[in-house]
C-alpha cells in the first residue's frame, strides 16, 4: 500500500494524490498534517525526512525549494535510500512529461494539476511497480544476447539514416543494444526512456515529446518507438525530423527487414536474459547483477525448472516470486549494507546498519524455507542470486562467486 502526495512548498497546495492499492482517498486534513510537521521541523532547524508508525513508513522530500513530496508506504524492510530513490524517479518522471521550467516555475495552479496529470499513467506506473528494475536499481535493464554485435552495427546504420545519435534496441523493455550516443546518457535519463517506450506494449508505434530530466530539462525531443517485431522494439531520440511516416515506411524497410534473422536471434535470449548456451549453476533460481560504473542491471528469474522433476514443491518456486524474493532480499540489503548506485560515495545510504558497522560488509545471506539468497558485492558489481533451499548454505558463497565469473567473463555479458 502507498500513498503519494505532491504539493506546492510555498503554499502547501496538493497538486494531485495517487494511491497505491485499495485504500480510501487520502483526507486533505492529513495531508495539511504531514505537511505541517515537516514545515515546523525546517522552521526549528531540522530536517525531517522520514518517520516510522505501526504500518507505515513516511518519507518528505522537497525539490528546489518548489515541490514537497511525500510518500506514506508499508515499511517492507527497505531502507530510507529506496523511497528517497522513488520519489526522485517521481519527480523525473513528471519533468520527463511536462518540462522542468513548467513544473516549478507556476503561475497558474490550476493549469499545473492539468499538466502533471499527463504523468499520472507513468508514476503509476512507479509506485505499483514495473517488470523492469531499472527505478529500483537506479540502473538501466538490459538482456545479453549473442547478436550484440551485429545488433549494434544495425542500430548505428539506423541512427545514421534518422540523423540521431541515439538509437536503442528494446526486448521486453530491456536494452539488447545500444548507440554509444544512448549509452552516454545519464542513468535517469537512460531509465526514464526505458519506461517511456515499454509503457505502451501494444502499441506498433509511439511519437512522444520527452524531456531528459538530467539532459534536457527544459528542451524537448522527440521519442520514435517502433515493434519490428513482437517483444522487440527500436526507439529514436531526434528532432523534428524524420517524421514517424518516413521511419515507419522508409528507415524500418529498408534497414531492419534485412535483419530479422538476427532480431529472431535475439529473442532466444528471453526470458532468461542471457544467452542459451550460458550455462550457470543448477541449484540457481534467480539472480540480479548491477554494476555500479556503468549502471546497467541484468536479472533473470526464469533460469528454467529444477532439473529433478520430482523436486518437492519447495523447490518449485515460481518465476513471480523469484522476482518479489530477490527484490526484497536487494531492498534490505543495498541502503543498509551495500552502497545504493545513485549515491556512489554512500552519503544518502550510511543510515541503519551502514552506519554502525566499522567496515564495509562485501558479503551477505539469508536463508529461509523456500529458498537461500546470497549478495556479494565485488569491485562494481553487486550480485544477488536466490537458491533452492537445498543448496548447502556452505556451497552459497562458491557458488555465486563462479556465477559472478560465468556472467563478467561471458563474450556476450557486457555489464
Amino acid at each position: 500500500m502507498a500513498y503519494l502526495a505532491v504539493l506546492r512548498s510555498d503554499t502547501g497546495v496538493p497538486l494531485f494524490i495517487r494511491t497505491k492499492g485499495d485504500l480510501p482517498q487520502l483526507p486533505f486534513p492529513v495531508i495539511g498534517a504531514l505537511n505541517g510537521v515537516h514545515l515546523f521541523a525546517a522552521q526549528h532547524a531540522s530536517s525531517l525526512r522520514s518517520a516510522l508508525s505501526e504500518d507505515a513508513k513516511i518519507v518528505w522530500k522537497v525539490y528546489h525549494e518548489k515541490l514537497t513530496l511525500i510518500l506514506v508506504a508499508g515499511e517492507e524492510g527497505s531502507t530510507d535510500i529506496h523511497f528517497d530513490n522513488m520519489m526522485d524517479y517521481v519527480f523525473s518522471a513528471m519533468v520527463s512529461v511536462i518540462g522542468f521550467d513548467t513544473l516549478l516555475e507556476v503561475k497558474n495552479v490550476e493549469r499545473l494539476k492539468r499538466e502533471t496529470r499527463l504523468s499520472f499513467s507513468l508514476i503509476d506506473t512507479l509506485l505499483f511497480g514495473t517488470d523492469l528494475l531499472g527505478p529500483m536499481t537506479h540502473a538501466v535493464d538490459v538482456i545479453a544476447t549473442t547478436e550484440a554485435p551485429v545488433l549494434e552495427s544495425v542500430l548505428n546504420a539506423f541512427a545514421e539514416a534518422a540523423e540521431t545519435q541515439f538509437a536503442c534496441a528494446y526486448i521486453r523493455g530491456k536494452v539488447a543494444a545500444a548507440t554509444e550516443g544512448w549509452w552516454s546518457l545519464s542513468p535517469v535519463d537512460s531509465v526514464m526512456l526505458s519506461l517511456l517506450c515499454a509503457h505502451h506494449p501494444q502499441s506498433t508505434s509511439q511519437d512522444m515529446p520527452v524531456y531528459l530530466p538530467k539532459a534536457s530539462p527544459n528542451t524537448p525531443h522527440r521519442l520514435i518507438s517502433l515493434k519490428v517485431v513482437e517483444d522487440f522494439t527500436v526507439a529514436l531520440l531526434c528532432e523534428a525530423m524524420p517524421t514517424l511516416e518516413d521511419v515507419q515506411e522508409q528507415l524500418v524497410p529498408s534497414i531492419w527487414l534485412g535483419h530479422l534473422e538476427t532480431v529472431y536471434k535475439c529473442l532466444l535470449s528471453f526470458p532468461r536474459s542471457i544467452p542459451p548456451q550460458l550455462v550457470l549453476e543448477s541449484t540457481l533460481l534467480g539472480f540480479m547483477m548491477v554494476n555500479d560504473e556503468t549502471h546497467r542491471c541484468l536479472s533473470s528469474y526464469d533460469l528454467g525448472p529444477p532439473q529433478n522433476p520430482d523436486a518437492a514443491p519447495s523447490e518449485r518456486v515460481a518465476p513471480a516470486q523469484r522476482r518479489l524474493v530477490l527484490t526484497s532480499f536487494y531492498k534490505s540489503t543495498v541502503g543498509s549494507m551495500f552502497p545504493h548506485a545513485s549515491q556512489q560515495d554512500g552519503s544518502a545510504a550510511d543510515t541503519d546498519l551502514r552506519s554502525t558497522i566499522p567496515h564495509q560488509p562485501v558479503e551477505t545471506y539469508i536463508c529461509a524455507e523456500e529458498y537461500k539468497c546470497y549478495a556479494l558485492h565485488f569491485n562494481f558489481h553487486q550480485l544477488f542470486t536466490l537458491f533452492s533451499p537445498s543448496t548447502p548454505t556452505y556451497s552459497l558463497r562458491s557458488l555465486s562467486y563462479s556465477t559472478l565469473d560465468a556472467l563478467t567473463t561471458d563474450q556476450f555479458v557486457s555489464v
